[in-house]
């Protein structure tokens, strides 16, 4: 047996219950340890990193510049020159059957960066106190994600100190995404629609999806 590892060990590969390793160390058997140590395995910051994921049977590291193997993907979307209707819909172009697109978080501003912006309801250019519901979504159509941001019977205005002192277009929207990337087909939960049948839910409960 020291023989067999002492001439795989030459080549620059160890067996243990194998002959012809695959690998650098090839383990045929279950191992234990109370401990194990990775060499640079990648800790995800702010400048960047690797991320570890699992993958059929292997431990993997996935490089987060290839977009094709990131976990997920952190993105900043800034859309100028927004009209004060707000933003119907926008194509991301992301592809809808690889990504999983969640809006994180979203900014209303003018374009040249203050965010003196308000919303006149109804769009009838008086101060009513009132103001619609915000409707920022991330939705698939045609396969990519789109994207809308507005606010449902308002429209953005600018309070400025000249005359007129309501404007209504020049806006600029921040959108704060998450992309996350569809890696492990078995943890992805298929969608669900359930019929409320006009109660209030508390009745009503979905399958729980295959693995939790």
């Amino acid at each position: 047996m020291f023989l067999g590892l002492l001439l795989n060990a030459q080549s620059g590969r160890v067996g243990i219950k194998t002959t012809n390793p695959k690998e650098t160390l090839d383990v045929n058997g279950t191992t234990y340890t109370n401990s194990l140590y990775l060499r640079n395995p990648g800790e995800p910051t702010m400048t960047g990193g690797s991320f570890m994921a699992t993958s059929e049977n292997a431990l993997q590291v996935y490089d987060p510049n290839l977009e094709s193997s990131g976990l997920f993907n952190y993105l900043k979307l800034s859309l100028t020159g927004v009209s004060g209707t707000g933003i119907t819909d926008y194509d991301t172009k992301i592809d809808a059957n690889n990504f999983l697109v969640v809006v994180h978080n979203y900014a209303f501003k003018m374009n040249d960066g203050s965010t003196n912006v308000a919303l006149d309801y109804g769009d009838n250019g008086t101060n009513d106190n009132r103001q619609g519901s915000p409707d920022v979504v991330a939705f698939k159509s045609n396969g990519t994600w789109h994207i809308r941001s507005r606010f449902t019977n308002s429209r953005f205005i600018a309070l400025t100190s000249a005359n007129p002192a309501r404007v209504y277009n020049n806006f600029t929207v921040d959108l704060y995404l998450m992309a996350y990337k569809r890696l492990i087909t078995k943890q992805n939960i298929n969608e669900s629609t359930t019929d409320l049948g006009g109660t209030n839910g508390s009745a009503k409960t979905i399958s729980k999806p295959s693995g939790f």
